[in-house]
């Protein structure tokens, strides 16, 4: 699993450790009430209000932190500078550079918490409790309040997107704890989770799940010392039988008799369905893109209406469908769209940047993130929800926190009671577990 700071919280002033303490628990409370929450978390505004006001004990270490979160750092910043230049210039509803800026307060928040640091096994524990009440808190509305869908007070999709992230990081977390009641803990909340992405009916995110929980099994069997072909074998029938099983559930088994009632209406003509008016949006995407292959029309939907009439009419398709939705529901063709090819690199230098230097959990835990927003956003525009991507933000950051918090820690500064369990310590000066298990 991912190593914990072991000295963290037991050396230092009692100024560090204090703000160790707090930092730990500002951690968990924003997974643990990403959903119920508020859209803009206290959490993240504490710890950026802490990074500003010691911001000066930080610029020492800035070098170090350079050295080893610079892929993350420069792929965050171009991003951000891109998209808040772009909608200032093209001042598109009403320039809208709240969002991007938000982002960017990761940056001192990553250079404070790589200072004092934070307890890794709060992030562990916040997703989890944020994957139950998430989870509980959906299945409620649908089987309680009779609700077609599960939202929490978001679009089912953003609702089953952030819960997914949640799942799967916690699967993956039962899979490489070895105190038990870690593992009751994260299956737990990964069967929650489950349950209310189901829920949520975002047909999106099936590709996504059994791709994410295939990835996990496969992990977990190679390090168990299962021979490679075996382990194909199993993953490859693993991810069968979860598809058979899953379409047996009454929420998933409705919305696939759906999807095969549009793709009938579809193949007669009738593009009125939502997958119909997805690829109307994608071929008037594509037009747009092949207009203005750079930059883009910009985030103004009437553009968008303007530059593509001749186009929708020419080929027959509702108008009416550009005015009803904001995004294109691709997540490369509506960035392309709106912000040009530049925009959608910039993007992928985000994505890239989160995942360049990872390694081992850390790497597991962001590559699930990355795999969820790639699969789904072929069929959804999944980081226009704020909410979801200052996850995605705040999750890469922690990460590289962490990542450069391991690489400070002395290993004669280990001590056989880390705060989480022996494997902790065991990944934290590079030795394997007792059980000899290689861990990921």
């Amino acid at each position: 699993m991912l190593t914990i700071p072991c000295t963290g919280s037991s050396s230092g002033s009692p100024l560090e450790r204090t703000l160790h303490s707090v930092n730990s628990v500002l951690v968990f409370w924003f997974f643990a009430f990403l959903i119920t929450g508020p859209k803009n978390s206290h959490a993240t505004t504490a710890l950026l209000a802490l990074s500003l006001v010691t911001l000066p004990a930080t610029l020492r270490i800035v070098p170090r932190i350079w050295n080893q979160a610079a892929p993350w750092l420069v792929g965050l910043s171009v991003y951000c500078a891109y998209q808040i230049a772009y909608r200032s210039i093209d001042g598109g509803l009403d320039a809208r550079i709240d969002p991007p800026s938000r982002y960017l307060g990761a940056i001192p928040i990553l250079f404070y918490l790589a200072r004092y640091g934070f307890d890794i096994n709060a992030l562990w524990a916040g997703m989890a409790v944020g994957s139950i009440i998430g989870g509980v808190a959906g299945a409620h509305e649908v089987w309680v309040e009779n609700l077609p869908r599960a939202g929490v007070g978001h679009h089912p999709i953003a609702y089953g997107s952030l819960l997914a992230i949640l799942s799967m990081s916690s699967l993956y977390g039962a899979t490489i704890f070895r105190e038990r009641s870690w593992r009751i803990l994260l299956s737990i909340a990964f069967l929650a989770g489950l349950t209310g992405v189901l829920l949520s009916g975002t047909r999106g995110l099936y590709p996504a799940l059994a791709t994410c929980m295939a990835f996990i099994g496969y992990r977990t069997l190679r390090q168990a010392g299962v021979a490679r072909r075996t382990v194909w074998i199993a993953a490859i029938f693993s991810l069968f039988l979860t598809i058979a099983i899953g379409s047996q559930i009454p929420a998933v088994k409705e919305r696939l008799l759906e999807t095969q009632r549009e793709y009938a209406e579809i193949y007669e003509g009738n593009l009125d369905t939502s997958i119909g008016h997805r690829l109307q949006m994608w071929h008037a995407g594509l037009f747009i893109i092949s207009e203005q292959p750079l930059f883009g029309l910009g985030p103004d939907i009437t553009k968008r209406q303007a530059a593509t009439e001749a186009f929708m009419e020419e080929h027959q398709y509702g108008p009416w469908v550009l005015r009803i939705y904001d995004h294109l529901h691709n997540l490369y063709i509506n960035e392309a769209a709106t912000f040009g090819l530049i925009g959608l690199s910039a993007l992928a230098g985000l994505l890239f940047g989160a995942l360049k230097g990872a390694s081992g959990p850390t790497r597991t835990m962001i590559s699930l993130a990355i795999t969820i927003i790639l699969l789904e956003g072929l069929t959804e525009t999944i980081l226009n929800h704020h909410r979801l991507m200052m996850t995605f933000v705040i999750l890469a950051t922690l990460v590289r926190a962490q990542i450069i918090l391991d690489a400070r820690t002395p290993q004669t500064s280990l001590k056989p009671s880390c705060p989480a369990n022996s494997l902790a310590c065991d990944a934290a000066s590079n030795r394997k577990p007792a059980d000899n298990r290689v861990h990921p």
